[in-house]
């Protein structure tokens, strides 16, 4: 896997991006990949939507330490394919911080810590690139807030299609402004 076909991890199917990303992270976590490697395999998963969506299921649920405390690596990798994760990590705070409350309803303490996890691993990750001045990432979390404040937007549809309530969307308004 350390020399992962680049080509090959570009057309990844959601299911092999998650398995390639889950035995990705132990060999960055065990430090068997140069920083050039680790560099070139991120953009090639992440340059394909579902590349982004198994990289991010993976990685944000995942028991990786690395998803808590960020590699500077991985924040240069980030950063390098800004323009294919923003909006995915603008929507996991959102699904995340309204499932962390449809669990605690349901009495699923379990699946709600599962998602007060990925709540607080994508908004930590959301401040670092905001911080980077990536404003792409700021201003596709404003525009989700906009929707929020407004009752309307661009994120009206999202917000639609997954039938989230009022204790919902003030939580998600919450999770979004705490940046």
């Amino acid at each position: 896997m350390p020399n992962a076909n680049v080509t090959h991890l570009q057309s990844l199917s959601f299911q092999e991006a998650i398995a390639f990303t889950q035995t990705w992270l132990e060999q960055v976590a065990a430090q068997q990949l140069t920083d050039a490697e680790i560099l070139t395999q991120m953009q090639a998963v992440l340059s394909h939507r579902d590349g982004v969506r198994g990289f991010f299921v993976s990685y944000l649920t995942g028991n990786s330490p690395l998803a808590d405390q960020v590699p500077e690596i991985f924040l240069e990798g980030f950063t390098q394919v800004a323009e294919h994760i923003y909006e995915i990590l603008v929507k996991n705070v959102a699904m995340s911080t309204a499932m962390a409350i449809a669990h605690r309803r349901n009495g699923d303490f379990t699946q709600q810590q599962g998602s007060e996890r990925v709540k607080t691993r994508s908004l930590n990750l959301l401040q670092q690139l905001e911080q980077r001045n990536l404003a792409v990432f700021k201003n596709e979390r404003l525009r989700l807030l906009q929707t929020l404040e407004a009752g309307s937007g661009d994120y009206q549809d999202f917000l639609e299609r997954w039938q989230y309530d009022p204790e919902q969307c003030e939580a998600i308004r919450m999770s979004l402004q705490s940046i």
